[in-house]
């Protein structure tokens, strides 16, 4: 809060002073006496006053770049609404012994930001105010202090329902009208197990924040021998670790890049609008989505176009255990759900099974490589890796 400030009748001078120009120093008076050596304008009546310009509250803001010192009347300024003199001084305007000029008008709804389960309301900063106050109901007394701040991140809210804010600027003359906020929280996502209806394979899946993703490594297609590269022939084609058809179907199929994206372009949008080799209703995630659901898991993250995103999102992903990982599973919790399984990769050769897990993204580093993000048996992170198109690894499925 500014400090309040006392301004005796005198500083009305120093305004007049800007209008005079003809002489060094001025009197007006009724007397006929010489303005005092210590002033510029000297008036001395004693049955008149001086009346400065007089305007409304909302004429006074609308002033351009005013000077400080620059002086008059507000109309509609104060606690009551029933006038002030004011002053414009160190980059503000003040009433004569106050520290506000009237109640500040409503906030203005800002863009609010919704999840599943919360909503971050915003609102606009408003001129005059020192403060504000977010209530659920349209109470000014109960209503949360919430200092200068403009959003408030509310939780535990119910998906797909509409809510109704009210948010209120105040200073020491009294606090504005509310403005009502409303916003309503996303759609329910249903997350279940899907049947992929051009083989008959069945996919558990999980909810990650607000994503739907396939819980276990797409095995779509028809194998061929890894001598071979994956073509544009129609049909969809996968490469088994080791030639082994059993190894597709504990962990899923390996796809080179063309091959995954069904032979269409990059996308770094959210969601990516590649459905590649996904199911119906199905697509394959973008690097983008990748990033929000690591921050889901980790709101520490931060997304790069390299390196390694989280601490621990690795151990979230992998599945727990030595079943399928090699010893020691490193940070391995699953606390995500997403039950990685470490399928290798195929360059030229089978390498990694037990070992590593590589998944593709749709979106390209060039015309040649692409985004992929690795997990390791020795480690609890995630990377982020830049890879031959030509190279084949896992592929997850989100549901659009």
């Amino acid at each position: 809060m500014k400090k309040k400030l006392s301004f005796p009748v005198f500083f009305v001078w120093f305004f007049l002073m800007t209008a005079i120009h003809a002489f060094p120093q001025t009197a007006i008076n009724n007397d006929g006496s010489l303005p005092d050596p210590s002033a510029g304008l000297d008036m001395k009546f004693s049955t008149k006053g001086f009346l400065p310009p007089r305007m409304t509250y909302a004429q006074v803001i609308a002033i351009t770049n005013p000077v400080s010192g620059l002086y008059l009347f507000c109309t509609d300024c104060g606690p009551t609404s029933t006038g002030s003199l004011v002053m414009f001084m160190n980059g503000a305007w003040y009433m004569l012994n106050s520290d506000c000029l009237t109640t500040p008008s409503a906030p203005v709804a800002g863009n609010s930001v919704p999840s599943l389960t919360q909503i971050t309301w915003n609102w606009n900063t408003v001129y005059g105010a020192i403060g504000y106050k977010w209530n659920t109901v349209n109470n000014f007394a109960t209503a949360i202090e919430m200092g200068s701040a403009t959003t408030k991140m509310e939780t535990g809210l119910t998906c797909g329902t509409p809510y109704i804010r009210y948010v209120w600027a105040y200073n020491s003359c009294g606090n504005s009208q509310p403005v009502v906020l409303s916003h309503s929280t996303l759609t329910c996502v249903t997350c279940l197990p899907i049947t992929d209806p051009r083989d008959g394979k069945n996919y558990n899946t999980v909810l990650i924040g607000t994503q739907c993703w396939m819980a276990q490594n797409l095995n779509v297609g028809t194998r061929i021998n890894g001598s071979v590269n994956q073509t544009n022939n129609g049909t969809v084609e996968k490469h088994c670790y080791s030639d082994n058809e059993a190894n597709c179907t504990i962990y899923g199929g390996l796809y080179q890049w063309n091959e995954m994206m069904n032979y269409t372009t990059s996308s770094n949008s959210n969601p990516s609008g590649r459905q590649g080799i996904c199911p119906a209703g199905w697509h394959v995630p973008s690097d983008a989505e990748w990033c929000q659901m690591e921050i889901f898991l980790d709101p520490t993250v931060i997304c790069t176009n390299s390196g390694n995103l989280g601490t621990n999102i690795g151990g979230m992903l992998k599945e727990t255990g030595t079943t399928h990982w090699s010893s020691p599973n490193t940070g391995a919790t699953n606390s995500s759900g997403f039950m990685a399984l470490p399928g290798g990769y195929r360059s030229g050769g089978f390498s990694y099974l037990t070992t590593g897990a590589d998944f593709w993204t749709t979106t390209e580093y060039t015309t040649s490589n692409g985004y992929d993000y690795f997990l390791g048996y020795g480690s609890s992170q995630i990377t982020k890796s830049i890879d031959p198109k030509t190279d084949s690894y896992s592929c997850r499925c989100v549901k659009d």
